[in-house]
């Protein structure tokens, strides 16, 4: 199955078309190196909300593709202290007065490697703080590397974040992937299914900010063995249920249109959203829970963690396509 990259125009923006016989996608660099395109060739079907236009990109581009979330979800009043040092994110919930999801997924990024190695695809690119001024909102150095391998059907992902500066800051990441669901054209929505590893519900306020308090999911075992979205909206934070899937894996099935896709996360990513609404539903997993820096929890609860100076941490999910 041999894989193939050309070099586009995607949205007015270089891009970089890849794929094999299976899987094509693609990926735009200068906008937040987001994967703004997956199709399943076999049955000629894009798996993710792709925009058909630059104006509709525009009007709302955290909702299309895959972008990178750094921090993930909210961010009260748009500001944080740790450790002595303030962080402050532009307020672009006005509503809310909160930040949402961070600076990665509108900047451009730069590609470092493309290349084929027989059946495998692997492309490489990269965010450096150095190339912006983000001092006024993120003072620390930061390095982010996404590397993106297909094979077959599977694409594997991997965020490496590297602190190039001097002091500690606290990280969290996540992705904001846009399923279009159903896949498929001529199905409805009754013959769709989507469970999630979870196990634990995080009420939120009126600000969609935790309380703190933590229940039990009403239905897990409906959730963890798949729920239907007709006629529901969901716009809620869960905990990842370790013991009963350790795979930690999301999964997305059209009846209808015969298809499957299994999104997996590693044990970094402890929570996920679930957040849909008519023709798309995107399942988030994140590494830490929304607005954890200003929660008056323990870290092993929010899944803040730490980030030493030349300190790096690998994050890895994996997308798999396949027939049912």
């Amino acid at each position: 199955m041999k894989g193939y990259i050309e070099d586009i125009t995607f949205l007015n923006e270089k891009a970089i078309k890849f794929g094999n016989e299976k899987v094509e996608a693609i990926l735009v660099p200068s906008l937040g190196s987001n994967l703004l395109s997956l199709k399943y060739k076999h049955k000629d079907i894009e798996l993710l909300r792709t925009p058909d236009s630059v104006e509709e990109y525009k009007k709302a581009s955290i909702l299309y593709g895959m972008p990178i979330l750094f921090p993930p979800n909210r961010i009260e009043d748009g500001q944080f202290t740790y450790k002595g040092t303030s962080y402050k994110f532009p307020i672009n919930e006005m509503e809310k007065s909160n930040h949402i999801h961070g600076f990665l997924h509108d900047m451009p990024w730069q590609v470092r490697k493309k290349e084929v190695n027989g059946k495998e695809i692997v492309i490489n690119t990269e965010f450096s703080s150095s190339d912006f001024d983000l001092k006024g909102s993120f003072p620390q150095d930061i390095t982010v590397n996404m590397s993106l391998s297909l094979r077959a059907e599977t694409l594997e992902i991997q965020l490496e974040i590297t602190n190039k500066g001097i002091e500690p800051f606290p990280w969290g990441a996540g992705y904001h992937t846009v399923f279009n669901f159903p896949f498929g054209t001529g199905g409805g929505m009754e013959d769709c299914r989507i469970s999630l590893p979870v196990n634990k519900h995080w009420e939120l306020n009126e600000r969609s900010l935790p309380t703190g308090a933590i229940h039990e999911t009403a239905n897990t075992l409906e959730i963890q063995n798949g729920i239907s979205l007709d006629g529901r909206q969901y716009d809620d934070l869960f905990g990842y249920d370790k013991e009963r899937n350790p795979e930690n894996e999301c999964i997305l099935t059209d009846q209808e249109a015969g298809i499957q896709v299994i999104y997996q996360g590693d044990q970094h990513f402890k929570f996920w959203v679930l957040f849909n609404q008519e023709g798309f539903v995107c399942p988030e997993p994140y590494t830490w829970v929304t607005n954890a820096p200003n929660l008056d929890l323990p870290a092993k609860l929010t899944g803040l963690r730490e980030l030493c100076s030349e300190e790096t941490v690998q994050l890895k999910t994996r997308l798999i396509v396949k027939d049912i």
